[in-house]
């Protein structure tokens, strides 16, 4: 199971990027004992107002739990969005139902 998650940063003072920045690192310190979740990608946005990461969760359970988590740690700072995402392979099958359907 593959999750998009997206952020928007927030206007913050000093003191709350530094305390955010601590808490960043004790998130990826969970997330890299975390066998269930792997990171597929991290991108920043050029000019710092946000970025998204994708991860590869092995299970529903482990991808609502990490992103739970995650969300609830970093909301105070973070305007974040998340979403399951498919890859090609796997979406395609309901592309073509998708579009007979369009066609019928």
């Amino acid at each position: 199971m593959l999750i998009c998650t997206s952020w928007k940063a927030r206007p913050l003072s000093a003191e709350q990027t530094n305390r955010m920045m601590e808490r960043w690192a004790k998130v990826e310190a969970a997330q890299a004992e975390n066998a269930s979740v792997e990171r597929v990608c991290w991108y920043l946005f050029s000019d710092g107002s946000g970025g998204f990461t994708v991860n590869k969760a092995s299970d529903v359970e482990a991808a609502t739990a990490f992103e739970l988590e995650t969300c609830l740690a970093l909301s105070e700072f973070l305007d974040l969005e998340t979403k399951v995402c498919l890859d090609l392979d796997t979406a395609m099958p309901s592309i073509l139902k998708g579009v007979e359907h369009i066609n019928a």
